[in-house]
């Protein structure tokens, strides 16, 4: 009786006692990593932060756009690591929580870094022979500035990664779990966030580049709410009586969302089809003459009208 009773216990506690391993091994690699991370992101605040603060290379401004709250966050990490280090992991993590929106302010800020690094390094003959020979020292292993800054929010997608280890191999009933479960939820929703400024800027980036493809055109793409879904050919086909023109497309959803897309024809494996795109003032017949492109625009336009219709207050 004894000995059945061991038996059914002993698969619970060896449970346990996985989580335990996997749970050690991921705040080992958390620890590693923050000294990795700490040690890249201590090199730009030494060889280009503090440097450039008492040379004067770079005005005030273009130092504090180029560079952000970086040396802020380098705090918060060292303040992080000093608590890691010393197995207070639960209370070192909450504290760090309270740092969050500095990974926020600097997604906000990074693409004005990057444009205006690229500007003072095209411009500034004395910055970019002092970026140069920075980057030529040793201690940054072939790495250059540019691919230095996206450092702090990559480290921000690690951490939701190791934390939902954490969490995951510690027990419910464990005295951290509950302290654990939200630091996690609090990264996780300073990641989201900073996803979603990422997929703002590269959209800007995107809209600002099909512009200039069409300078000398009236055609105004630049415009708030505005979202670039891809690019292609697509013929338009004119109304009755008139020639027809073909172009290059790129397609966003216009702000008024009661529209509707419709295959007139391609429904099979033909050469391409014909797609009707409706709103209340205005219907276009676009047509491509490749199978595989016409089904991909028409997903991705159905697709971007239905998002359109959800996220569009209902009318009244």
């Amino acid at each position: 009786m004894t000995s059945t009773l061991g038996s059914s216990c002993h698969p619970v506690e060896e449970q346990r006692a996985r989580w335990e391993r996997k749970r050690c091994r991921t705040a080992k690699e958390l620890v590693e990593t923050e000294q990795q991370y700490l040690e890249q992101l201590g090199l730009v605040a030494t060889y280009f932060v503090a440097i450039l603060k008492a040379k004067g290379t770079l005005k005030p401004a273009d130092q504090e756009a180029i560079f952000g709250c970086l040396e802020s966050i380098c705090s918060a990490s060292r303040t992080l690591l000093f608590h890691l280090e010393g197995g207070r992991l639960g209370l070192g993590l909450e504290g760090f929580c309270h740092q969050l929106v500095l990974y926020v302010c600097y997604a906000e800020n990074l693409g004005k870094a990057q444009s205006t690094l690229e500007r003072q390094v095209r411009k500034n003959k004395p910055f970019s022979r002092f970026k140069k020979l920075q980057e030529s020292r040793p201690e940054f292993g072939g790495l250059c500035l540019e691919q230095l800054l996206p450092l702090p929010l990559q480290r921000l997608s690690r951490y939701r990664h190791l934390l939902k280890d954490l969490v995951g191999n510690t027990h419910p009933e464990s005295s951290d779990f509950k302290q654990l479960t939200g630091v996690l939820k609090s990264v996780s929703e300073a990641y989201h966030r900073v996803q979603e400024i990422s997929r703002c800027r590269d959209n800007a980036n995107q809209m600002r580049r099909v512009q200039k493809l069409l300078k000398g055109q009236k055609t105004r793409i630049l415009a708030p709410g505005r979202w670039f879904l891809r690019e292609g050919w697509l013929s338009v086909v004119p109304p009755k009586g008139r020639s027809c023109s073909a172009g290059c497309s790129s397609s966003s959803p216009t702000s008024c969302w009661q529209g509707t897309v419709q295959k007139v024809f391609g429904h099979t494996q033909s050469q391409g089809g014909l797609l009707s795109v409706s709103f209340p003032h205005r219907t276009l017949l676009l047509m491509s003459c490749n199978q595989e492109d016409f089904h991909e625009w028409h997903q991705t336009l159905l697709t971007a009208v239905r998002q359109l219709q959800m996220d569009s207050p209902p009318a009244e």
